[in-house]
């Protein structure tokens, strides 16, 4: 004896799974979703390495935000850019553009509450002032905050309107 479906059997399946398909799909592709997270990833990161450099240089090392053009940079105490590089010859330079087709493509920074849009780490890797900064890419809003003692960073996910 051999054993199949039935056509009502495999039509259900398929109901089931386009159903699955119409509700699971747009959640997985909300605008911006893993764009935005991964930006405010590589900021958390950023703002860590400046912590830890002033440290390891024993020199305050600054982040400069640049809302109006979504851009934002680690520099030294001579205001030049911060390049590291490694032993095998690569390189990188922390003059990170937000916003235009690429990485990360429409993610915005927004709502800057550092001083001057600048936090200032001093050789024990305290920040000269606390505040946060939005990152924005659709509806979706992540903050990111800077204590002012202790120079942690948190992040936030910020709802609609707030």
């Amino acid at each position: 004896m051999r054993h199949a479906f039935t056509l009502v059997e495999v039509l259900i399946v398929v109901t089931i799974t386009g159903i699955a398909a119409a509700v699971v799909v747009p959640q997985m592709m909300q605008s911006g979703q893993l764009t935005i997270q991964g930006a405010a990833r590589m900021m958390i990161a950023d703002l860590l390495l400046a912590q830890n450099e002033a440290v390891a240089q024993q020199s305050p090392i600054k982040v400069v935000f640049d809302a109006d053009n979504e851009r934002y940079k680690i520099t030294d105490s001579n205001d030049e850019t911060l390049t590291v590089s490694w032993e095998n010859g690569g390189s990188n330079n922390y003059d990170r553009e937000l916003g235009k087709p690429g990485k990360f493509n429409g993610v915005g920074i927004d709502n800057v509450t550092f001083s001057g849009n600048v936090i200032e780490f001093d050789a024990l890797g305290s920040p000269s002032n606390g505040g946060s900064v939005d990152l924005v890419s659709g509806q979706t809003t992540y903050r990111i905050t800077v204590a002012a003692l202790t120079g942690r960073v948190s992040l936030e996910p910020v709802a609609a309107g707030g």
